[in-house]
């Protein structure tokens, strides 16, 4: 492995290199944000941090038995959180156990290609642009592909292997339905081929090469805790590509006039992003909302909106626009304002006269000694059953629970066959339900919903049709 520089770039990470490639310009305006923006984190990050260290505890010394590891701390730093986060039984069967489980099944898959030769938590450099390096968490390799596995223990935006690009109906690698092909998340294709470069050994010189990219996410939104992973598989060709896309954009960040480009989807890379308080591609749209008044003004007849035709489709579609880019801008100038307050800066109008500052939230009552109330108010006669509540646990709860007492001589000698064992009895119980619809723009690969009304009428239509009426 070669020498990875001892700083690292300002310009392109890993987890840069999406919203570089996609808007060149946000690493400028980055450099203009206050200390207090940049170096502001979160409970969540910080959490996901320490369930890194604990996955490569686990891989790197063999652990077996999780409960190894409960009760252990992992992600202490000395700046943020001193004392690290203890690994709960919580947080072992709902984020480390799906991540082992993933693993052990990959290294299982892999017997048939000649077994599985891994590296942890490798330290891999970008050719061609200095200072470009990153951590990827798992790179390993077969006779016959190179592997790139990254953990995500986010709650909630999921993250995928790949996302969608329009490229058209009549693109080949297109849907012909939607003219949307997939393409690699850039902090894998930015791991693999830093890979590439800085661990040889785990490829092969030949441009088809396979290279399958894996993004394990145990507890994102809407993902599926039956298969909490995505995959895309791409070629050494492919990365090569990619490189030289990520050099030409790196280029032009650091050129005289980069893009600025908003994302579209809600998720994409500007959900993140730091900038958007000085963003012209987020402040822009929301200085400019007076020209939905203004259209409306010009169809006005008087004082009010009498008798003007308004074309909601339309119009709807501007207003969720406007909403999207607000909401995202009112999160982030919220979180950046209490971040600069919060380190003594004061929030003021042009004049110097304070505007806005911190104050404590409505205090809510909390134990301070739970056990000393539950045996001082059953010693006053509340029942013992009037001071805890029950719930049933969800069903993948029970079907974990249910997997861990069915016997093996029964049910299966494997852990994997008992599981789907116990996935079978409670699925006669349950049903996959919609919690109902929401909006998301055109090109989103769930599958559209077509309202009832709409639904009538496409089978008149098609009864129609056969009765050729």
């Amino acid at each position: 492995m070669s020498n990875a520089p001892d700083a690292h770039s300002s310009v392109v990470g890993g987890s840069t290199a999406e919203r570089r490639i996609a808007c060149p310009g946000s690493y400028q305006l980055e450099q203009k944000l206050p200390p207090s923006a940049l170096s502001r984190s979160s409970a969540d990050a910080d959490e996901g941090t320490a369930l890194h260290e604990a996955m490569a505890y686990i891989l790197q010394n063999d652990v077996v038995d999780l409960e190894d590891v409960l009760g252990r701390t992992f992600g202490a730093d000395p700046d943020r959180n001193p004392v690290g986060y203890v690994m709960t039984s919580d947080l072992v069967e709902h984020a480390l156990v799906p991540c082992v489980d993933f693993f052990d099944a990959l290294v299982d898959e892999s017997e048939a290609e000649g077994g599985l030769d891994f590296l942890i938590e490798q330290q891999v450099e970008m050719p061609g642009i200095p200072g470009a390096f990153g951590t990827s968490d798992i790179i390993a390799r077969t006779k016959t592909r190179s592997i790139i596995v990254d953990w995500k223990f986010g709650t909630g935006v999921p993250v995928k292997a790949y996302y969608l690009k329009d490229v058209g109906q009549e693109a080949e690698d297109a849907d012909p339905e939607t003219g949307y092909a997939k393409r690699p998340n850039y902090q894998l294709a930015y791991y693999a081929r830093a890979a590439m470069h800085s661990l040889p050994h785990m490829f092969e010189q030949n441009p088809n090469w396979p290279v399958d990219l894996y993004i394990v996410q145990p507890r994102g939104r809407d993902g599926d805790p039956e298969q909490p992973y995505t995959h895309y598989q791409t070629t050494v060709k492919q990365l090569e590509e990619f490189r030289m896309l990520l050099i030409s954009r790196v280029a032009e960040a650091m050129g005289d006039s980069p893009r600025v480009v908003r994302s579209r989807d809600k998720n994409g890379y500007c959900k993140f992003c730091k900038v958007k308080p000085i963003c012209p591609a987020h402040t822009g749209p929301a200085v400019d909302a007076t020209k939905l008044a203004g259209k409306l003004a010009a169809k006005r007849k008087g004082s009010v909106l009498d008798g003007i035709d308004i074309n909601w489709s339309v119009h709807y579609g501007e207003l969720l626009d406007f909403a999207q880019i607000m909401e995202e801008l009112a999160r982030e100038i919220t979180a950046q304002a209490h971040a600069f307050a919060d380190e003594g800066n004061v929030i003021c109008d042009e004049e110097g006269n304070e505007t806005w500052h911190l104050v404590q939230k409505r205090p809510t009552e909390k134990y301070t000694d739970e056990a000393g109330a539950l045996v001082k108010v059953q010693a006053l006669g509340v029942e013992h059953e009037q001071c805890f509540t029950l719930e049933t646990r969800s069903p993948a709860q029970l079907r974990e629970a249910l997997a861990a007492v069915l016997p093996a001589a029964e049910y299966g000698k494997t852990k994997k066959a008992r599981e789907e064992k116990a996935k079978e009895i409670i699925g006669e119980f349950t049903a996959k339900i919609s919690s109902g619809t929401t909006l998301a723009r055109a090109g989103d690969e769930r599958r559209k919903y077509i309202p009832t009304a709409g639904r009538v009428a496409a089978l008149s239509n098609k009864l129609a049709a056969l009765t050729k009426r």
